[in-house]
């Protein structure tokens, strides 16, 4: 799975994949479950790079590790997830990452790298606030048009 990064605008996001074929229902479903998944952890200020205590505590065993739950932190949370757009082997999903912290985005690679070896065989992601060119319509952006969560 090759990854690419263009001119990334954190308010205006997309995430394009062009898969080895054609999706079936079910690896739309899958798509779009992990990109849920991960859009709800984001919601929820779940990628929040000041405050990776366990990640950061440097220790092999975190057996009886004292975790400090009463810390003040800023939120870090994702703000808008847009539809799903397939073109023949190419989907697209526009984000608005809010102030999550660039964890999110190596969290969304590690599960799209093992949707690929599993599930939905992906070619190439690429993370982009621009007109992707190898997108077949190569239409260009007017944001999320319509979200999926509001």
């Amino acid at each position: 799975m090759d990854v690419q990064f263009q001119e990334c605008n954190w308010s205006d996001f997309y995430i394009y994949l062009e898969l080895e074929e054609v999706p079936g229902e079910a690896q739309k479903q899958y798509l779009e479950q992990v990109f849920d998944a991960w859009y709800t952890l984001g919601l929820l200020g779940g990628y929040n790079a000041t405050a990776l205590q366990i990640q950061d505590s440097n220790v092999e065993d975190i057996s009886y590790l004292e975790y400090k739950s009463d810390q003040e932190q800023l939120p870090s949370l994702m703000h808008n997830m847009g539809s799903f757009d397939y073109e023949g082997n190419w989907v697209r999903c526009w984000f608005d990452l809010g102030t999550t912290d660039a964890v999110a985005l190596d969290i969304i690679l590690n599960a799209l790298a093992t949707l690929s070896v599993e599930y939905v065989p992906i070619e190439k992601v690429i993370l982009s606030s621009v007109a992707v060119e190898a997108w077949p319509n190569n239409e260009s952006l007017d944001n999320q048009g319509e979200s999926r969560w509001n």
